[in-house]
């Protein structure tokens, strides 16, 4: 099946939901297994400490995102130079692998632009104006092109 259209797709959209660091697919990773892609990212982003365990082992990607958000104030428990594209780029690249699914919901957006709307993010997403980079849309169509 292939969608006949140009237009942008929002990767938050139900079916397109498949590439959301929040889908409900597990990844195996860095000898550990993470509940999503988003539980992944945030531990990556912590030394190892007990506030890292806490990230991992979250009720849902969004109480992840909360613990990440409440203890990244602890300057000392972060890495050093996280490459936030890189990390998620590994973390796509794996679960693309690990999940056929998700590279059929990937191809079935041919040729056509990918969007994270959010109005809060304007590093990952297109903001509340249109003006974020989109990096997480630029990202999925950069693993797609390479399919």
């Amino acid at each position: 099946m292939h969608i006949q259209d140009d237009r942008p797709l929002n990767i938050i959209e139900p079916i397109w939901a498949y590439l959301s660091p929040f889908s409900a697919h597990q990844v195996k990773i860095w000898g550990e297994t993470f509940a999503t892609v988003e539980h992944a990212y945030h531990w990556a982003k912590f030394k190892p400490c007990m506030e890292r365990d806490e990230i991992k082992n979250a009720k849902s990607p969004l109480a992840c995102l909360e613990i990440s958000r409440e203890k990244r104030t602890k300057k000392e428990l972060l890495v050093e130079n996280f490459d936030k594209n890189a990390i998620m780029e590994e973390l796509f690249r794996a679960k693309l692998t690990q999940h056929p699914e998700v590279a059929e919901v990937l191809k079935l957006t041919g040729k056509r632009g990918l969007l994270k709307e959010i109005p809060t993010d304007y590093y990952w997403g297109t903001g509340h104006d249109g003006s974020g980079k989109n990096n997480m849309g630029k990202l999925w169509m950069k693993l797609r092109d390479e399919m």
